[in-house]
Order: C-alpha cells, then sequence, then structure tokens
C-alpha cells in the first residue's frame, strides 16, 4: 500500500483529466462554485489503485465503519466503488475479488471524490 504523500502512477493522468474538466467549465475562475462544478464533473474512472481498492472493499466488507475516519470524499468515493464492486460481485461470483475491484476502479466515476480545495492546488500546480 502506498503512503501519504506518494505519488499514484495515475496522477499525472487524472491531473490532466480535472484539467480539462475544469476548462470545460467555460469559466476560468478558481472560485468555490467553480470547483465545487469541476470536481463534481463525471470522470473517466475511480482515481484510486486497484490493488488499494481491493483491500478497501475487503475492509469495507468486514466491516463497514472501517472507513469512518477517512476524509468525507475518500469515504463517498469507496462507498460508490464498493456498490459497483457488489454489482460486479454478484454478476461474476467466480471472478478473483481483484478482477471485480480492477473492474469496478476502470469504471465511470459519477465524479472525481476530491475536495475544492485539493482540485484548485492540482489546477495551480500544473
Amino acid at each position: 500500500m502506498k503512503r501519504k504523500g506518494n505519488k499514484s502512477d495515475f496522477t499525472a493522468e487524472r491531473d490532466a483529466e480535472l484539467r480539462a474538466a475544469f476548462f470545460n467549465q467555460g469559466v476560468y475562475s478558481t472560485c468555490d462554485e467553480v470547483m465545487k462544478k469541476t470536481v463534481k464533473t463525471p470522470a473517466s474512472r475511480f482515481w484510486v489503485d486497484p490493488d488499494r481498492a481491493r483491500d478497501i472493499m475487503s475492509r469495507i466488507e468486514k466491516d463497514p465503519e472501517s472507513i469512518s475516519s477517512m476524509k468525507p470524499e475518500r469515504q463517498r468515493m469507496y462507498m460508490a466503488l464498493y456498490k459497483r464492486y457488489e454489482q460486479l460481485r454478484r454478476q461474476y461470483p467466480s471472478d478473483p475479488k481483484i478482477k471485480s475491484a480492477s473492474m469496478a476502479v476502470f469504471s465511470a466515476a459519477p465524479e472525481f471524490f476530491l475536495s475544492p480545495a485539493t482540485a484548485r492546488s492540482i489546477i495551480y500546480n500544473s
């Protein structure tokens, strides 16, 4: 599992997609309203490592409250991902958990699951 502060393999791709979502807003301001719209834009995938997702899915299966200490955006992301994961497990019960987790991760996400402040930081630092 990656430690806090480490860069993921997909960071550049996620940041580029976030910047594109920002510029598609048509208003080039980093005010709170624009950032809120930007982070609520659908994303091409869930921006988490499949191995990490599998670990968290296992934790949620055992104890849904185990993620209560995470930031709200992360909690919402993992719960949305878990719903997708459960659907895939029911649809393909013989598949290994890592395959179901990977399929869920690489499916379209309803939003970026980032705080407006994090999005602003990514856009400013690019």
